[in-house]
């Protein structure tokens, strides 16, 4: 499980954005803290628990773990949020396996800033080998967004809209202020139809005493 409360709330925010950006997507897999496991080169099982992984052309379903040999895809984009107790394991241990597997694309993130400078750091898998990306702001090819820090923090961008995946807090807030807007429109609809039937009903009292009136004087 996460380290600290800001690991499991920044891991459970990208999970969150990654699920719902591919939504509609029936063929990506997007998970994280379960065993991924492997077949090393002796043939042996063994297990991997990547932070974030997400997988393209494997069925969107809820496992317990995910076996590589089973489904036939290894996952192609691998985000782990590093740590001092965590960083050799995730530097060399986890860049190794990684690499062997064919994740495409591997992406460090040290919330604290206490183990890497800069605190982002992303690689892309060529020739079986992990070549640095360059920037502050990273691209991921495989994901269709960009990875920047903003405020401390893994934030995720869209380059289409040039807007950030939301977060479960932003998201909630967003339903919250639709729901609020929505309310108040509501309601001034309902104050603005019954205004027009008071008006009405004035107009329809008002013909009728004068046609009282023209009555009377015939």
């Amino acid at each position: 499980m996460a380290e600290t409360d800001i690991h499991r709330k920044l891991m459970i925010a990208l999970l969150h954005a990654l699920e719902e950006h591919f939504r509609d997507a029936a063929k990506v897999y997007v998970s994280g803290n379960i065993f991924v496991y492997y077949l090393d080169e002796n043939g042996k099982r063994q297990s991997v628990s990547p932070d974030i992984f997400v997988v393209f052309g494997v069925a969107k379903k809820d496992r317990r773990t995910y076996k590589i040999d089973a489904e036939g895809k290894a996952p192609q984009v691998v985000i782990e949020l590093t740590s001092s107790s965590t960083k050799a394991e995730d530097i060399v241990l986890k860049h190794y396996i990684y690499a062997n597997l064919g994740v495409q694309e591997y992406f460090l993130f040290d919330p604290y800033s206490e183990t890497m400078r800069p605190s982002l750091r992303g690689f892309r898998l060529k020739g079986g080998e992990y070549t640095p990306m360059a920037g502050t702001r990273l691209r991921s090819e495989v994901l269709g967004l960009e990875l920047a820090v903003e405020k401390g923090r893994l934030r995720l961008y869209d380059p289409k809209t040039g807007e950030r995946l939301r977060t479960p807090q932003e998201a909630e807030a967003d339903r919250r202020a639709a729901e609020k807007t929505a309310a108040k429109e509501l309601k001034a609809r309902r104050e603005a139809e019954a205004k027009a039937a008071r008006a009405e009903a004035e107009n329809v009292r008002l013909r009728k005493e004068l046609a009282k009136l023209r009555a009377k004087q015939n």
